[in-house]
């Protein structure tokens, strides 16, 4: 990978959260991961044994990565700088990346679980 300047004049960003990154510049490898368990309830109940990663599958079961079949050759020429005005963010979270610059490998991972408790409603 060819280096090149990355040039900003401006960034606002209000929230920048949860294993989240901004990166300004060239970078060989970016690799985030996040893990979440979100519970809505109509009643605030919190039970001590929730929250356990281990006892759901979707946690640990593996992610197949696609491979590419053949590789392609080409040849770049980066003769200018990536340049940037303004960037105006409200938020980034949960292993996001804002990157300005190139990079090689990028590896991003998020598993939520979702539980959603509801009252039983009286049937009319």
């Amino acid at each position: 990978m060819n280096n090149r300047y990355s040039i900003v004049n401006s960034i606002k960003l209000r929230t920048l959260s949860f294993s989240s990154v901004l990166e300004i510049g060239d970078s060989t490898e970016i690799t985030s991961f996040q893990k979440a368990f979100a519970v809505q309830r109509e009643k605030e109940i919190f039970f001590t044994s929730e929250g356990d990663f281990n006892q759901y599958p979707i946690y640990s079961e593996p992610i197949p990565v696609p491979r590419s079949a053949s590789t392609v050759q080409f040849l770049k020429m980066d003769e200018r700088p990536i340049v940037v005005n303004n960037i105006d963010i409200i938020g980034s979270s949960f292993s996001s990346v804002i990157h300005i610059g190139q990079t090689c490998d990028v590896y991003m991972e998020s598993r939520v679980k979702n539980v959603r408790q509801l009252k039983p409603r009286n049937e009319e």
